[in-house]
């Protein structure tokens, strides 16, 4: 019955060259397609998942797979104007923003830090701004389960 809200981001870097994503840009590595910088909150995150979903216009990130205490992807990359979705796979999983652009619409799911969301339900968001975006599960952050997606 509860929908559940977002994630939020972390758009730490408050210097315009960070690289805005899109093709290749400046201020990379060059390896990976020009991979985002992701913040050192993400250094403990659980799982290695990535995925590069720009050019679509939905994609999923799925909430405690198999009850494991993770999102996946933990990495997520998306063009402006992506809608987000969230499924729970399992229970006692929330979504809060640890971090987003200014601008930034991800207000996390409904209810204080440890309210939960039940498995089954969905959360849905449309990510406009561009720029990092960080977010945890409230009852699990210490355990890792942490995610990020880079809006480009």
């Amino acid at each position: 019955m509860a929908t559940v809200g977002a994630f939020a981001g972390c758009s730490t870097e408050t210097s315009g060259d960070g690289g805005d994503g899109g093709d290749g840009g400046d201020g990379g590595d060059g390896a990976s397609e020009g991979t985002p910088s992701w913040p050192s909150y993400l250094d403990d995150a659980q799982g290695d998942t990535s995925q590069d979903a720009r050019g679509e216009s939905e994609v999923t990130v799925a909430v405690g797979p198999d009850g494991n205490f993770v999102y996946d992807p933990v990495h997520l990359r998306v063009d402006s104007g992506t809608t987000v979705n969230f499924e729970f796979e399992s229970p006692t999983h929330n979504v809060k923003p640890e971090s987003q652009p200014d601008g930034g619409s991800l207000d996390g799911t409904e209810g204080g830090e440890m309210d939960t969301v039940d498995q089954g339900e969905t959360y849905s968001v449309t990510l406009e701004t561009t720029g990092v975006y960080t977010y945890y599960c409230g009852p699990h952050q210490g355990t890792g389960m942490k995610g990020g997606i880079s809006v480009e």
